[in-house]
């Protein structure tokens, strides 16, 4: 056999030897070969059992790990105008070899998604959703918050927008929380005919059992579900539905901030046992998967942007964002914890294990780069959360690699390691179910049949600002 070797193979079929493979269907295996060819994984077994050819490069995998490549399933990759073009090599050192854009223009998130097709062995896979589908007026409108999105006053209107982001190119919709009832009805009726899921955030017109019932596929920081398991559900919706008349014509932004203010804090407080089983099992027999992105819910309470070694990762951001989020991360550090700080992140944790108890699928997502999660560094972060929140460690593994690969119907593809499955690995000096903080000790990246040894990631990260 060839001997142990720590360079870059490039493009070379290679063989990963004595390492120990983990993924969410078959658990740990120990003493493996994986054999790679091209892109592919060709050949799998037992390192006693496996020969291979001495032409064949090949990896010391004793004492490592190798899981599948990771996705981060809730980004915005225009959010920071000026990261943009970083984004995907901050992915990538990462071992996140896929992502799911949740809005964005389509003039700027195509273009982006093209490129990734264009170079599958360095850029990471990307799904978008185009922009958020809201309602009038609209949240991310370019005025109050960056353009993040379009408003369809009518479902006619609303039905129009579907065809224009499918005939675009969009993966997935994603609706928002300003849509009529009539209008998401419309959204989740014209994606169905094409082909396409539907996302979001559940409108704050509606209940989300309502919205789950009619074919939301799912659901984004579990937004405004604690208003539906409150015992208080009905009367807050109809307060809900008199506020959203929006007799003072406050922005789409002031609007939603005046309804969140007044009611998230109530429903936490007056969440119903009952109830919320309720939800949580039309949730789980609808199959409404469930994206917590608990990196962003719990940031203004745990505050590791507080944490030098957080920081430390702005230096990979370009400069004038990395002297902007320095300056915010610590002025925010400074400022009291609010109710709304110490109430929503502790039932976001909660109700994490509440979904895994309901048997409700989850994904892994982060909202990078908002609210100061530097991207690829802030996945392994979530993964964290989501096992702090009740996910065993092979459970969270699961949420950022099986899990989304099924959403898009590519678990044929991608999310086990198994003979035919595309080469996007994550091999490991730790073991992650010892310690579901050992997926940030990478030792090299594989991404569509490509490897990148630790040295190569390094000078990845050296280049970047």
């Amino acid at each position: 056999m060839s001997c142990a070797t720590n360079e870059d193979f490039k493009d070379a079929s290679y063989a990963i030897n004595n390492v120990t493979v983990i993924d969410a269907k078959n658990g740990s295996r120990v003493n493996q070969t994986v054999i790679v060819k091209d892109n592919k994984i060709v050949a799998l077994g037992n390192s006693d059992e496996l020969s291979f050819s001495d032409e064949l490069k090949t990896i010391d995998g004793k004492g490592k790990y190798l899981i599948p490549g990771l996705w981060d399933a809730h980004v915005h990759l225009t959010y920071e105008p000026e990261m943009t073009t970083s984004m995907f090599d901050l992915f990538l050192v990462n071992g996140i070899t896929s992502v799911r854009d949740t809005g964005g223009e389509m003039e700027l998130v195509m273009p982006l998604k093209r490129a990734a097709d264009a170079d599958p062995k360095n850029k990471p896979r990307v799904k978008v959703a185009g922009p958020l589908l809201d309602g009038v007026p609209t949240v991310y409108d370019g005025v109050s918050r960056i353009k993040l999105g379009i408003g369809a006053g009518t479902p006619a209107a609303a039905e129009t927008l579907v065809d224009q982001f499918v005939e675009g190119g969009v993966d997935l919709i994603k609706s928002y929380e300003m849509l009529t009832p009539a209008s998401f009805a419309a959204v989740i009726k014209r994606a169905t005919e094409h082909g396409k899921v539907v996302t979001g955030h559940v409108p704050l017109s509606m209940d989300v059992v309502d919205a789950s019932n009619q074919g939301l596929r799912s659901m984004e920081h579990m937004r405004n579900l604690e208003m539906s398991i409150s015992e208080d559900h009905d009367s807050l919706l109809k307060v809900r539905t008199q506020l959203l008349f929006n007799k003072d014509n406050l922005l789409g932004l002031e609007l939603r901030s005046s309804i969140h203010s007044a009611q998230r804090i109530h429903a936490v407080k007056t969440e119903d046992e009952a109830r919320r089983n309720y939800v949580l099992k039309a949730l789980h027999d609808n199959d409404t998967w469930q994206t917590p992105t608990l990196s962003i819910m719990t940031a203004t309470t745990f505050r590791p942007f507080a944490e030098q070694a957080w920081r430390d990762n702005y230096d990979y951001l370009p400069e004038e964002v990395k002297i902007r989020w320095t300056a915010q991360s610590l002025s925010i550090t400074d400022t009291p914890l609010s109710e709304s700080d110490m109430v929503y992140p502790n039932w976001a944790l909660k109700m994490v294990n509440h979904l895994k108890e309901a048997q409700i699928p989850i994904m892994a997502g982060t909202d990078a780069p908002i609210a100061f999660l530097t991207p690829g560094f802030s996945l392994h972060n979530e993964l964290i959360l989501l096992v702090q929140a009740g996910l065993t460690p092979l459970e969270a593994i699961e949420a950022a690699t099986t899990r989304p690969a099924e959403y898009f119907g590519l678990d044929k593809e991608l999310g086990l390691i198994e003979t035919g499955m595309l080469a996007d690995l994550l091999l490991l000096d730790a073991n992650p179910l010892a310690n579901i903080s050992n997926t940030q000790k990478i030792n090299a990246v594989f991404k569509d049949g490509k490897y990148f040894s630790r040295a190569a990631l390094d000078k990845i990260l050296s280049e970047l600002n």
